[in-house]
């Protein structure tokens, strides 16, 4: 199965290749998400350097970011996986690990100027948190060099102009639909039709004012409200705020 991008060919080893990478960078995201918030417990608080701010502030917005960007990445990758179709997508696919990368290694480098700045006494657990923080920079390391091998020979086409939030919606549906279709002989075939068929377009079908694909602004808008309706609704939940 081959697709021709710019007079190249993208054959399905390279999309494996490509989806390979992706899933190493999304166990990159997940690694430094699990890195920062287990540091932040007992029993390393105590003896963390970079569990209060500044350097806090920098893990808790890229952790956040990288998760969410990962999914996509690899939701995307997913679907190119199974549909060379998507192979206009392969810079997007780049860019998201990429986007995931620049929030790791940021995070490590003012993670790393706070062991130096921040001196603590040592302990076994300080040790470890050290231990930690350098196998994270390892783990960073090897996903740049291995997305500098996968994508450096790979014919990367612009990708189309007219993308939108529903692309990303139905990219995102991926996750679903893939481990649906593998299931399908143990699940209804009403069920498995109706997760083939679904799409964003769908979804707001009654709702088409704030569809993504014709009104993207009115959708950026109305999910940044209801985020923020939820956070405020959350903080709310353990208590004022202090006068």
């Amino acid at each position: 199965m081959e697709y021709d991008c710019s007079g190249e060919i993208m054959d399905a080893k390279t999309v494996r290749r490509i989806h390979r990478v992706t899933v190493l960078v999304l166990f990159a995201a997940i690694a430094f998400y699990l890195f920062f918030q287990v540091n932040k417990s007992e029993p390393f608080r105590e003896v963390n350097p970079f569990g209060e701010d500044p350097y806090d502030a920098v893990g808790s917005f890229a952790i956040q970011g990288a998760i969410l960007i990962g999914m996509l990445t690899y939701a995307r990758a997913l679907r190119f996986y199974f549909d060379l179709a998507q192979a206009p997508k392969a810079r997007l696919i780049l860019r998201g690990n990429l986007l995931v990368m620049v929030a790791i290694w940021v995070t490590l480098i003012a993670d790393l100027v706070a062991e130096m700045v921040r001196v603590y006494q040592s302990s076994y657990w300080g040790n470890v948190i050290r231990v930690d923080l350098g196998l994270m920079f390892v783990l960073a390391t090897i996903c740049l060099v291995a997305l500098a091998v996968v994508f450096r020979r790979i014919p990367i086409v612009s990708p189309p102009v007219d993308l939108t939030p529903a692309d990303g919606i139905d990219d995102l549906w991926t996750l679903v639909r893939v481990p649906v279709r593998l299931a399908k002989k143990f699940l209804p075939r009403r069920l498995v039709g109706w997760v083939e068929h679904f799409s964003s377009d769908r979804l707001f079908t009654r709702a088409s004012w704030v569809n993504p694909r014709t009104h993207p602004w009115r959708f950026a808008v109305a999910l940044g409200l209801l985020v923020g309706i939820g956070l405020v609704a959350a903080q709310l939940q353990e208590g004022y705020l202090p006068a």
